[in-house]
C-alpha cells in the first residue's frame, strides 16, 4: 500500500492557516467600515442678527462733586455775640428758611449800643445849645455845621447797631437750599464781630471736577453733553450735565486736566461724592456687534457668520467701543448676517454648524 505523507502535511497546514486568514479578513473589513462611517465634526452655536444701529463714542472720566470757592456762602454777624444754640452740623442738608444758629448780643455789643445811644443824645443836646447861641450871634455857622455832622454820625451808628440785631436774640436762617460744609462755632461760645460762624454750599451751584488725560482734551469743548453717575451707588437714571469749562494747565498732583461740569440735577448727587462721567464725543449709525461675537488673534480681530449651515470667518477692524458692543468694519459683512455669539471659539472656516435657540 502506498502512503502519501506530503499530502497529509499540506492538508494539516491548510487547516491551520485558514482560520487565521479569516480573522485577518474580518478585521480588515471592520476597519474599512469604521473609516467609511467616520462623521464630519458639527459645531453647535448661537447667533445674533447683525444690524445697523446707533452707537455713541464716549470718553470716561472720574472726579468729585465740589462747590466752587466763589459759590460758598460764609455766615457772620458784624457785632460781638454769644452762640445760644447750633441747629446744624457738617454735611447736613438745609432748605430755605431752616434755622442755622441762634445768637444773642454779648456784653460788649450791648455796651457799644449803649455808648452809641449816649453819643447820639449828647450830640443832639449840643446841637440844640449851639442853635440857640447861633441865634444870639454867640456861635459861628462853622460850629453849627460841625455839630450837625456829629449828630448825623451818631444817629447812623446807633441805627446801624440796632438794625444788625445787636440789641436782641436773633435766629439766623438759610436763605437758599444747600449743604453745610463747615460749622466753626459751638453752643455758649463767645465770638468777636465779623467772625465766621458757618459755611454752606448752595445746591444749585454744585459742580463736578473731572480729570481728563491731556491727549484727549482736543476732543472736548464747552457745552458738550456728559452723563454722570455715582461710583459707589446706583441711580435710576444718570444725571445729565454739560461741560462748563476746560482748564488750560495740567494739575500738578493728578497730572490730569481739570474739566468742570455743570449738572442739571444736583439733588441726585452728594457733595464730595466720587462720580463717573461719560462724555459724548460722536454718534454714528453703523454695524454693531455684541462683544461676545468678536475674537482676538494677536493684533487682528475676526467674527464668524453662518451661511448655508457653514461657518464663514471674517477679518474685521473695530471702531467705536462701548461696555457691551463694538462697531464692526469689514467689507464682507452686511446687515442681517447671522453672527455667531456663542460657540465661536470652536469654529474654523467652513465647519458645519447647527444653530441652536438661546
Amino acid at each position: 500500500m502506498i502512503s502519501c505523507p506530503d499530502i497529509s502535511m499540506k492538508y494539516s497546514v491548510s487547516n491551520t492557516l485558514l482560520p487565521f486568514c479569516l480573522i485577518l479578513l474580518v478585521a480588515c473589513n471592520a476597519q474599512h467600515t469604521e473609516e467609511e462611517t467616520e462623521v464630519t465634526p458639527l459645531a453647535k452655536v448661537q447667533t445674533h442678527l447683525l444690524e445697523l444701529s446707533e452707537i455713541t463714542d464716549t470718553l470716561t472720566a472720574y472726579g468729585t462733586v465740589i462747590a466752587l470757592p466763589n459759590n460758598l456762602k460764609n455766615l457772620s454777624v458784624p457785632y460781638a455775640s454769644r452762640i445760644e444754640r447750633v441747629y446744624v452740623s457738617n454735611g447736613q442738608s438745609v432748605q430755605a428758611g431752616d434755622p442755622l444758629l441762634t445768637i444773642e448780643p454779648s456784653e460788649d455789643a450791648l455796651l457799644s449800643v449803649k455808648q452809641a445811644q449816649q453819643e447820639l443824645a449828647a450830640a443832639t443836646q449840643e446841637q440844640e445849645l449851639l442853635q440857640g447861641r447861633f441865634q444870639l450871634k454867640l456861635a459861628t455857622e462853622h460850629e453849627l455845621v460841625t455839630s450837625r455832622l456829629r449828630v448825623s454820625q451818631a444817629k447812623a451808628l446807633f441805627q446801624d447797631l440796632t438794625a444788625r440785631g445787636s440789641l436782641k436774640t436773633h435766629t439766623l436762617k438759610a436763605d437758599k437750599p444747600g449743604v453745610i460744609t463747615a460749622v466753626n462755632v459751638q453752643q455758649e461760645q463767645r465770638i468777636a464781630a465779623a467772625s465766621p460762624l458757618l459755611q454752606w454750599a448752595e445746591q444749585t451751584q454744585w459742580r463736578i471736577d473731572l480729570g481728563v488725560e491731556s491727549n484727549l482734551i482736543d476732543s472736548l469743548q464747552k457745552h458738550q453733553a456728559v452723563q454722570l453717575s455715582p461710583v459707589n451707588r446706583k441711580l435710576n437714571h444718570p444725571v445729565s450735565a454739560v461741560i462748563e469749562s476746560i482748564a488750560q494747565q495740567i494739575d500738578p498732583q493728578s497730572h490730569l486736566v481739570r474739566v468742570i461740569v455743570k449738572p442739571s440735577n444736583e439733588a441726585s448727587l452728594l457733595l464730595n461724592e466720587w462720580v463717573k462721567g461719560q462724555i459724548t464725543l460722536s454718534t454714528k449709525n453703523t454695524l454693531v456687534a455684541p462683544r461676545a461675537a468678536v475674537l482676538s488673534d494677536n493684533d487682528k480681530y475676526s467674527v464668524f457668520t453662518v451661511v448655508d449651515k457653514k461657518a464663514v470667518k471674517h477679518t474685521v477692524e473695530l471702531g467705536i467701543e462701548t461696555d457691551t458692543s463694538f462697531e464692526l468694519i469689514g467689507p464682507t459683512l452686511k446687515a442681517q448676517d447671522q453672527l455667531v455669539i456663542l460657540g465661536n471659539y470652536e469654529l474654523t472656516d467652513g465647519m458645519d454648524v447647527e444653530v441652536q435657540q438661546p
